[in-house]
């Protein structure tokens, strides 16, 4: 063997080793963003549940939220204050998670929970009230279209069961 096809040899092992470099660190960087999104699915999902949790920590905010979905029940400016703070918050959690999930920064399941949630708090007819006046107010488009397909849904189950139950009487 010369020396001629030892450097060639050498040449060739140097391009090996480059190669599987450049593989691994795009397998590591392939883990990080699993490990990444995980992290910010967990954390969003953690502080998502706190959020809410908040909501009926104490007899007057579960009190508050009683009077929100009944529709029977005249809301006080305090409590129009609440809504107006809380659906600023669910809409805005959810529009982030939009975003996020979106940038593929987020599980799906995380973003359909919060989804549910919002669309639990859309069963109160205040706070659809609420989404129609505020909807033009920076939302993004695609977003509003979502939320506006989950009052059209609620609207439609709402009026089935009203007509169903005035069928009944």
């Amino acid at each position: 063997m010369t020396l001629e096809h030892i450097y060639y040899i050498g040449q060739t092992i140097a391009v090996i080793v480059i190669v599987a470099t450049l593989i691994a660190i795009l397998w590591q960087g392939f883990q990080t963003n699993k490990i990444a999104r995980a992290d910010l699915t967990l954390s969003v999902w953690m502080q998502t549940g706190a959020m809410n949790q908040s909501l009926v920590d104490s007899e007057d905010k579960a009190a508050f939220i009683t009077r929100l979905f009944d529709p029977n029940v005249r809301l006080s400016p305090e409590d129009k204050t609440r809504v107006t703070f809380q659906m600023h918050t669910q809409i805005g959690v959810y529009q982030a998670a939009h975003n996020l999930r979106g940038r593929g920064l987020i599980e799906q399941s995380a973003y359909d929970l919060i989804g549910s949630g919002v669309r639990g708090f859309l069963l109160s007819p205040v706070a659809r009230k609420w989404w129609r006046s505020h909807r033009g107010h920076g939302y993004d488009k695609a977003f509003c279209e979502i939320i506006d397909a989950m009052i059209v849904e609620i609207e439609g189950k709402t009026s089935a069961a009203a007509e169903k139950e005035e069928t009944q009487s």
